[in-house]
């Protein structure tokens, strides 16, 4: 039943979801050159913006999931607009084009964490990982601030270019200042990208592991790490008593790093 289902899911995506090909041009601006991303709620092209002269990324919402599109794309092109942050891909605009619905927003340079890691096999220290992780904390006090939780922060949706760090991909974000009923959870919404950040930290320190890998065998047991990191780490995975406050990660995260680089 799951395969039919599956089939049934694909074939509807064909009939009503136009995907544009390389060398087209939607609404006479934006030429694509590639398709980065064909996913179950949109398909992600990659575009050179004949107006602006430069490449941009733009989003096309899946008309197979209109129900659900509608709303999400209201919900994350809303987030962009109230994000200014260097470490944010900025919004440039929305728009219509052959009944299709598209918002178009700032091309960075940059791999994601997932290709670096399993891709490239990429080895990060631990003083190197904190520091990454500083990046990215720093950016979620940000968007924390502006009564925004990101509710996705995945090593697929972290971009590292030289000492850059950008966090993309706010579909599944939750925006106080719209959603009612967000409010009444706002401090589980916090708690959940804390836990984030400590999966995505854990993710980054296995990078530099050699052994072999047991279901078995916790990570406090795999990883040989300063007890400041491990300390960090089972706040924000709520094995220890949680954070409350970004400020507070940033600043054990900085005395980490400080302790590190006096080991060495």
């Amino acid at each position: 039943m799951e395969i039919i289902h599956w089939l049934i899911k694909k074939a509807r995506q064909r009939i009503m979801d136009q995907q544009y090909s390389i060398d087209q041009t939607l609404a006479g601006r934006y030429k694509i050159e590639n398709v980065l991303q064909n996913g179950s709620y949109g398909i992600i092209y990659l575009c050179w913006d004949l107006s602006a002269n430069q490449r941009c990324v733009v989003k096309q919402m899946r008309k197979s999931k209109k129900k659900e599109n509608t709303e999400n794309y209201k919900q994350e092109t809303t987030i962009l607009q109230l994000l200014d942050h260097a470490g944010i891909p900025k919004l440039i605009e929305t728009f219509e084009y052959e009944g299709e619905q598209f918002f178009t927003m700032e091309f960075v340079e940059g791999k994601n964490v997932e290709d670096t890691l399993f891709d490239t096999k990429q080895k990060y220290s631990e003083k190197e990982c904190l520091e990454i992780v500083k990046k990215l904390t720093a950016i979620i006090c940000y968007i924390h601030e502006k009564s925004v939780f990101h509710g996705d922060i995945r090593i697929p949706n972290v971009l590292l270019h030289q000492d850059e760090l950008h966090l993309i991909d706010f579909g599944l974000a939750h925006n106080l200042h719209t959603d009612d009923k967000a409010k009444e959870h706002q401090e589980q919404l916090a708690r959940d990208d804390f836990f984030d950040i400590g999966d995505f930290l854990l993710f980054l320190l296995y990078s530099s592991y050699d052994g072999e890998t047991k279901r078995s065998r916790p990570w406090t047991e795999e990883l040989s790490l300063h007890p400041k990191t491990t300390h960090i780490l089972k706040r924000l995975l709520q094995i220890e008593s949680p954070y409350h406050q970004c400020e507070a990660i940033l600043a054990d995260i900085g005395e980490a790093i400080s302790l590190l680089s006096a080991s060495h």
